[in-house]
């Protein structure tokens, strides 16, 4: 099966400090995909090597075979940031429907995106709450209906309740074919969405694949007590 993203022997290296170190994985087309990570491990870099928001002091990403090139992430790709701050001086109504005038193609559907959320689409930002703000990110993250997303902890700052409902919301939406990379420090939410992680830990790549062969590996029934005996800070 041939990948939908490849990451192929990227480094990241600020002025002299490694921060990725030849790390290549590939995630195919129609998974949930986790980043597993301790804070500062490189995730947040990663993404932003895909997304050409930084460039890898060496190694290749290509998307369905191709070099990723700036045309298909505006196109193909939507992103989520870690703590993501839109205008508070707007509605989401208002925001939504500014964002979507850049779109190319069909214009998109704001209230219908919203309405999934669960969020009133006009009150101001301003007095959303943290998981709000999460709530509005993903719908922005799908206005120009990409076929791959990146979120940068999804579930961030969300009540269990919310954090179900978004979970059920990209299972529905992987189940219409969308593909999702995904960072979370919430390892029961990984186990719950997730076809196959990568763990990452001092810059290198520990783990890849599904995640019953990480349990397997570490004779664990939980994903986080595997986690732990990985990179060290637990009882093997």
């Amino acid at each position: 099966m041939e990948p939908l993203l490849d990451i192929r022997e990227v480094s990241k290296t600020f002025g002299t400090v490694p921060v990725l170190e030849r790390l290549s994985l590939s995630v195919y087309r129609g998974e949930i995909f986790g980043l597993l990570g301790l804070n500062g491990v490189g995730k947040t870099t990663l993404f932003k090597c895909v997304l050409q928001l930084l460039f890898p002091t060496s190694g290749e990403v290509r998307y369905d075979g191709r070099p990723l090139d700036q045309p298909t992430i505006h196109a193909k790709i939507g992103y989520l940031p870690e703590f993501y701050l839109p205008p508070g001086e707007l509605t989401a109504r208002e925001y939504l429907r500014l964002l979507g005038w850049a779109v190319a193609g069909p214009r998109p559907d704001p209230l219908g995106l919203l309405a999934k959320t669960g969020l009133d689409p006009d009150k101001p930002i301003a007095d959303y709450s943290r998981g709000m703000i999460q709530r509005l990110g993903v719908a922005i993250a799908l206005l120009k209906d990409p076929e791959f997303l990146i979120l940068d902890e999804p579930t961030l700052g969300l009540d269990p309740l919310v954090r179900h409902r978004l979970l059920d919301w990209l299972r529905e939406l992987n189940g219409q074919g969308k593909t999702i990379l995904l960072s979370s420090h919430d390892f029961t939410q990984v186990e719950k969405i997730c076809q196959r992680i990568a763990v990452l830990h001092d810059r290198t790549l520990r783990y890849l694949g599904p995640i019953e062969g990480f349990l397997q590996k570490h004779g664990s029934a939980s994903l986080e007590e595997a986690f732990l005996q990985e990179i060290g800070g637990g009882h093997a």
